[in-house]
């Protein structure tokens, strides 16, 4: 009788152990996916207060059209300086 329980065991073992590891794969990914969610919905947040503050604000929209785009107002030099 206890060999039939080892063996029923040894059988369960080898048929449920991938399972088991796939299963904390999966819970593991699941995890990084939620935090990496919760980042984007902060991202998302800061880029539409970053669009209503441009909209309201005209010196907002003007630096970043000079820091990002390169714009200069006329008779303005602009120096590109690398790093």
């Amino acid at each position: 009788m206890s060999f039939f329980t080892i063996l029923t065991l040894f059988i369960l073992f080898f048929l449920y152990f991938p399972n088991y590891t796939q299963l904390k794969k999966i819970k593991e990914e699941n995890i990084k996916l939620v935090k990496k969610i919760e980042r984007l919905k902060k991202e998302i947040k800061e880029l539409k207060k970053n669009i209503k503050n441009v909209d309201n604000d005209p010196y907002i929209l003007e630096k970043l059209a000079r820091e990002n785009l390169g714009v200069a107002k006329e008779n303005e030099i602009v120096i590109d300086i690398k790093r």
